[in-house]
């Protein structure tokens, strides 16, 4: 049997470059790799671009153009090719747009890089960002934020997507007042969205995921304001959907606080402290707690019976869609 690439990372490393690395499973030297490039994860229109022996389970591409970029690499002289992208989509007026491409999903395959994307909030793309997200083909895109946050930033990508699904994700009801705010524990209020939001955001849920599954409806993007919490729960529930492991979509989620970090936050932070928050709780809202989301992951097991169970018989999705959404979101 024709050694297959196990694993393949991209990682940015300067501007113009990508480290490429990868292994092969249980085979230590299969002989040299051939190493290809292009801006669509679609192997038929990538570009040779070096030959390396696969001991070296490395290499460095340089002399990039603005992305978006993705790398396929496999055995020289076998049509079998691993593709694998950079997570982060590289924006100037955007700091948490990624690509959910690359999970190991049970069975076997990953999910297909290009396909789905999570984000924070759209309304400060440059022209250059418009130019790179054409590059990506989005057909739709899912906003999560509030009324307010919509008329306050409007999404300027409404008009050059094919459709758009709006809806505020709902929570059981959480600490409103603002004399509650100052004894507030932030991360409990996390943990309260996670899990509140399976119960009272349900139809949201099975309609996102019935628009991802529909004839046409990838490549697509779904975000809210910072890309973190309305946004997490939703990749959560998309990746378990299409078999991506526990331990895997809390990494997904953790991801955040590489790009989301406390000091881009500011205006944010000072929002929560006018109205009564102290700043620790303010610090743990904008903190991205791994036991939070883990929390609504038991939730979903121990409550509602398993991701496919709540799927099927708490929201709107229904069978043929979640086939749909499986076979549009996983490759071999």
């Amino acid at each position: 049997m024709q050694p297959v690439v196990d694993r393949l990372e991209v990682e940015y490393v300067a501007p113009g470059a990508l480290e490429v690395r990868w292994s092969f499973l249980d085979v230590a030297h299969p002989g040299p790799v051939d190493i290809a490039h292009g801006p669509q994860p679609v192997v038929l229109d990538h570009t040779h671009v070096h030959t390396a022996d696969a001991a070296a389970r490395s290499f460095t591409l340089t002399g990039l153009g603005e992305g978006p970029h993705y790398v396929s690499v496999g055995v020289h002289g076998s049509g079998t090719r691993r593709v694998g992208g950079e997570r982060l989509v590289r924006l100037e007026g955007l700091q948490n747009f990624r690509d959910l491409g690359g999970y190991r999903v049970a069975g076997g395959g990953h999910t297909r890089w290009g396909r789905l994307f999570r984000a924070d909030s759209m309304h400060k793309l440059t022209t250059t960002d418009h130019a790179t997200l054409e590059g990506l083909g989005l057909r739709g895109i899912a906003d999560l934020r509030s009324d307010k946050e919509r008329e306050t930033h409007p999404n300027p990508l409404e008009r050059a997507v094919q459709y758009e699904v709006v809806g505020r994700l709902r929570s059981a009801p959480g600490i409103e007042p603002a004399r509650d705010l100052i004894n507030v524990d932030g991360e409990e209020v996390l943990r309260n969205i996670y899990v509140g939001s399976l119960e009272h955001s349900a139809d949201l849920f099975g309609a996102l995921l019935t628009s991802f599954a529909s004839e046409g409806g990838l490549p697509a993007v779904f975000h809210c304001h910072a890309g973190k919490d309305r946004t997490g729960i939703v990749a959560a529930l998309v990746l378990l959907a299409v078999g991506v492991d526990r331990e895997t979509v809390l990494d997904d989620y953790e991801i955040t606080r590489r790009y989301r970090t406390f000091e881009n936050q500011q205006d944010s932070y000072a929002n929560m402290i006018k109205l009564g928050m102290s700043p620790e709780a303010a610090a743990g809202v904008l903190s991205t707690p791994r036991w939070a989301m883990q929390e609504a992951l038991d939730a979903i097991d121990g409550t509602y019976g398993g991701i496919e169970h709540y799927l099927l018989s708490y929201t709107s999705l229904s069978n043929g869609a979640l086939d749909a959404l499986r076979a549009a979101l996983v490759e071999d």
